[in-house]
C-alpha cells in the first residue's frame, strides 16, 4: 500500500506512531401531501377514523398487486379502481404508500403516496405499465428507515430513492438470467442501512427477497474492549496482543485508550491479563459513514493529546475492527474501497476483535 497506510502502533510504554491497522469502529421522515384539512368550523374528528386509500390503473387481467401502508397493513389488489386501505390513521399520523410485491409482467409504481392523515385520503396513485416479454423486476424490502436520503443501486447503476419502510423495486427491468447486485448508493441521514440477499441471477419471476435493513449510524460504532489478533513475544516467556478500550461519547465521537493483554503462551490463548495502566490515544469525532452488503465504514478525524491531527477509518466487517491511517483527499473514498483494504489486512490479524 501507499506510505500514507504504512502502520502506526501506540506502545503503552513509550508511545510511537506508526500508521497501520489500528483497529475499531433522524430527522424523522418528512411527510409530504395527504388529504385536506377541514376549516376548524367542527371539531376534530374521533382518532382513527380517516382512511387511506386512492384509485390503481393499468392493472393487466387476472394480475394483483400487493400494496401496504408503513411496511404493514398488506392489501392485494386484483381490479383496476378504488382502494382503501383496511387500517384506518388517526389524525396527524404520517401514510407511506409502497409496493410490496408487483404483479406478474408488469411494474407498478405509486405517486402521491406519502403524507399526514388530516382527512380520509382518497389521492394516492397507482399506475401499472407492462413490462417487455421475459424481463422482471428486482426489488424487496426497507425496514428501520428513518432518516431522509437512502439511495439503492442495482449493478451499479438505476438510481432508486427510498423514503418509507416497506417495499420497493428498481425502474428497470432485467431479463430471466440475468445477474443483478443491489447496494446502497447513499446512506440516509444519520443512519447505515446493510443489504441482504442483494445479489443472486433473475429467474423466472420478479425478485422481491432482496431485504435492506437501516439503524442508526451509533449503533454500528463499536464500543468496548476490542483485542488485536497478532500475537507477538513481549518478553521471555510472555506473549501480547494490543488491546482497545473505546468510550463512545455520541453518535459521532469516540475516545480510545491502548493497553496491552498478556499471556503465558505463544497462541495467545485464554483470558489474557491486563499489562499496567492504559494510554490516552485521544479522541476520534466521525464526519460520515458508509455501508457494502457487508461492511460499514466511518471516517474520522482523529486527534492524539498531543494534539497531532490525521485522518482515519474505521471499518467493520463480521467480528472484525479494522482502523488504518487515511488523507486528505481520502484515500478510501467509499465503504467498498475501504471493505477492500480490511479485506487485504484481516488475513495479517492486524484488525481487532471484541474481547
Amino acid at each position: 500500500m501507499a506510505s500514507t497506510r504504512a502502520q502506526r502502533i501506540l506502545h503503552p510504554a513509550r508511545p510511537v506512531f506508526r500508521w497501520a491497522p489500528l483497529g475499531l469502529a433522524a430527522a424523522l421522515l418528512a411527510a409530504c401531501g395527504g388529504g385536506d384539512d377541514n376549516n376548524g368550523s367542527t371539531p376534530p374528528p374521533a382518532v382513527g377514523v380517516f382512511t387511506v386509500g386512492g384509485d390503481v390503473a393499468g392493472l393487466g387481467a387476472g394480475k394483483a398487486v400487493t400494496l401496504q401502508n408503513l411496511g404493514t397493513d398488506d392489501l392485494t389488489v386484483s381490479t383496476n379502481g378504488n382502494f382503501v386501505f383496511n387500517t384506518r390513521m388517526d389524525r396527524g399520523v404520517a401514510y407511506a404508500v409502497t409496493i410490496k410485491a408487483q404483479p406478474a409482467g408488469q411494474r407498478c409504481t405509486v405517486a402521491q403516496g406519502t403524507g399526514t392523515a388530516t382527512a380520509n385520503v382518497s389521492n394516492v396513485q397507482v399506475r401499472c405499465e407492462n413490462l417487455a416479454a421475459a424481463t422482471f423486476t428486482v426489488g424487496g424490502a426497507v425496514t428501520g428507515l428513518t432518516g431522509n436520503g437512502l439511495v439503492l443501486q442495482n449493478n451499479g447503476r438505476d438510481d432508486l430513492g427510498v423514503a418509507a419502510n416497506g417495499g420497493f423495486s428498481f425502474a428497470t427491468p432485467l431479463a430471466g438470467g440475468a445477474a443483478y447486485a443491489v447496494t446502497v448508493k447513499t446512506q440516509p441521514s444519520g443512519q447505515g442501512c446493510t443489504v441482504a440477499n442483494g445479489t443472486g441471477t433473475v429467474g423466472s419471476a420478479h425478485v422481491t427477497t432482496v431485504e435492506v435493513s437501516c439503524t442508526t449510524a451509533a449503533a454500528a460504532l463499536p464500543e468496548g474492549d476490542w483485542k488485536q489478533g497478532q500475537c507477538s513475544l513481549a518478553r521471555p516467556g510472555v506473549w501480547g496482543r494490543f488491546l482497545w478500550r473505546i468510550v463512545r461519547q455520541s453518535d459521532v465521537r469516540a475516545t480510545v485508550a491502548q493497553g496491552l493483554l498478556t499471556y503465558t503462551n505463544a497462541e495467545c490463548s485464554g483470558q489474557g491479563t491486563l499489562a499496567g495502566p492504559l494510554t490516552d490515544l485521544g479522541v476520534f469525532s466521525f464526519d460520515r459513514n458508509g455501508s457494502t452488503a457487508t461492511a460499514t465504514a466511518f471516517w474520522s478525524t482523529w486527534v492524539t493529546p498531543s494534539g497531532l491531527t490525521s485522518r482515519s477509518v474505521w471499518t467493520r466487517k463480521g467480528a472484525y475492527l479494522c482502523v488504518f491511517g487515511d488523507s486528505t483527499p481520502t484515500v478510501f473514498p467509499t465503504a467498498a474501497s475501504a471493505e477492500a483494504y480490511a479485506d487485504l489486512i484481516i488475513p495479517n490479524k492486524t484488525c481487532y476483535t471484541q474481547n
